[in-house]
């Protein structure tokens, strides 16, 4: 996976990160909350500042999660990043060849 790739994989997994934190803690502003969860994954490299905003905003909304369980679910949710984008760029890439060959 290419670095720009991998970079747009990030920021899949980060909105579905921040889309399934927002469903735990009952936020009713998930657009602003998926702004906030990417503007964290944008403001340094890595995964930390991610998963420390995170970890907090559950933990001050009563939930029992740590930090190896938030970590597992962020590792789940690349892989369903990556399997989307390389759905998408499969389709993408079938459409172009279906329309060559006329």
């Amino acid at each position: 996976m290419d670095f720009e790739r991998l970079l747009e994989t990030r920021s899949r997994r980060n909105c579905l990160l921040a889309q399934w934190v927002c469903s735990l803690i009952g936020r009713n502003d998930r657009d602003a909350y998926v702004a906030e969860v990417m503007d964290a994954g944008r403001s340094a490299p890595g995964d930390e500042v991610i998963l420390r905003k995170v970890l907090k905003d559950l933990q001050d909304a009563g939930e029992d999660v740590d930090g190896a369980t938030l970590q597992k679910e962020m590792h789940e949710l690349m892989f369903m990043a990556a399997e989307d984008m390389a759905r998408e760029s499969a389709k993408t890439e079938g459409h172009g060849k279906l329309h060559q060959g006329f």
